[in-house]
């Protein structure tokens, strides 16, 4: 199952759907910055770890409103 899962990079409510989807158990762990603030409410998951059989824990993070996507991401040096 862990092979056929990619959660990495999605809106953490579409990670939560398709794990409910899928009959997993889900525990978030969400992180933001140790120092600054917090630019957007919409979170993403970078990392998911399973822990037992057909328990998986997501890691979101807070997105930051200013860069990624249209608005800036990732540049070609």
């Amino acid at each position: 199952m862990n092979g056929r899962l990619d959660l990495v990079g999605l809106p953490l409510d579409d990670a939560l759907e398709r794990c409910k989807e899928l009959g997993l158990a889900v525990d978030v762990l969400i992180t933001r910055p140790v120092r600054g603030w917090i630019s957007s409410d919409r979170l993403r998951v970078v990392r998911y770890n399973f822990v037992v059989s057909g328990e998986v824990v997501l890691t979101a993070v807070f997105e930051y409103a200013k860069k990624g996507g249209s608005e800036g991401g990732l540049q070609d040096n």
